[in-house]
């Protein structure tokens, strides 16, 4: 495709030349027929009927759980535990991962950090949590209700990687770039080196600074990433992962090269990825812990 930025192990697809809303019109098919047609039917709901509750933090602690929750990178490709790769400006801070009014609130922060994993001095800090080799799940909902920050830079993620430590895949539930106000909605598959995407995004919803509901309904063969109870795009083939995954939850701060641009003087600093609750509904003999 022409005017298309790929990064490969980072997780974006970057399509140029105005705004994007793919599938959002176009019809959502699968072999059961269309995703939409079951939502006006009633048969498709959100926890799917017949799920149960398999995690559920409402961050209403203290302090972030930490038999549930990590704050350091397991996410193949990165370049320390706490940085991924140069299409981000900041380093993964423990103090940029704040749990506060009932909140999960991932900060994203213009100060300089001198950091040792991997070592420098870096410009920009954020905060970021996963449950890798803490809970994970091989098909199921999961949901989270959230507000985004904006601003060119600003670069917040909802995502899923395998418990394995490989890559691919990796499902981008919603990954907003914020510096082009798109909602990246994508899933990578393949086999290192031969990776593919098949992104989509949308941005017909207020994402800054509102809540709203983001979630995935995974199961064999199929996906579907759901907005506020509407289906905004679907995926249905033998590519979609069959392995168990965990959940990441991060802020971020693009670089130049990265998805959403590098900051400038209107971004605002500190900015906040805010996260009510994490839920995950799966059938109970397929959940991993």
């Amino acid at each position: 495709m022409r005017n298309m930025t790929l990064a490969i192990g980072l997780g974006w697809v970057v399509f140029m030349g105005g705004p994007l809303c793919l599938f959002a019109s176009q019809a959502l098919k699968d072999a059961n027929g269309s995703a939409v047609q079951a939502l006006e039917n009633g048969g498709l709901s959100f926890p799917p009927q017949g799920y149960t509750l398999a995690l559920e933090d409402a961050f209403n602690g203290r302090r972030l759980d930490l038999d549930l929750w990590s704050t350091s990178l397991k996410v193949f490709g990165r370049w320390g535990d706490r940085y991924h790769n140069d299409s981000y400006l900041n380093y993964l801070s423990d103090e940029d991962v704040l749990v506060e009014d009932g909140l999960l609130r991932l900060r994203a922060d213009n100060r300089s950090v001198e950091g040792d994993n991997p070592p420098g001095v870096y410009d920009y800090s954020a905060g970021m949590v996963s449950t890798h080799d803490r809970f994970s799940f091989q098909y199921g909902y999961i949901e989270i209700r959230a507000k985004f920050p904006g601003g060119k830079g600003a670069w917040p993620c909802f995502w899923l990687m395998p418990q394995g430590h490989h890559w691919p895949p990796e499902f981008d539930i919603a990954e907003y770039y914020a510096g082009r106000r798109l909602m990246h909605l994508g899933l990578c598959y393949g086999d290192f080196p031969e990776i593919n995407w098949d992104s989509g995004g949308n941005n017909d919803v207020d994402f800054e600074g509102k809540w709203n509901t983001y979630g995935l309904l995974w199961t064999e063969g199929r996906a579907l990433w759901i907005q506020n109870g509407v289906v905004k795009r679907e995926v249905a083939g033998a590519y979609v992962p069959k392995v168990p995954m965990y959940v990441i939850l991060s802020n971020g701060v693009s670089s130049r090269i990265g998805p959403s641009g590098e900051p400038d003087a209107a971004t605002v600093f500190p900015n906040f990825f805010e996260i009510d609750y994490v839920r995950v509904w799966t059938r109970p003999e397929v959940v991993k812990r």
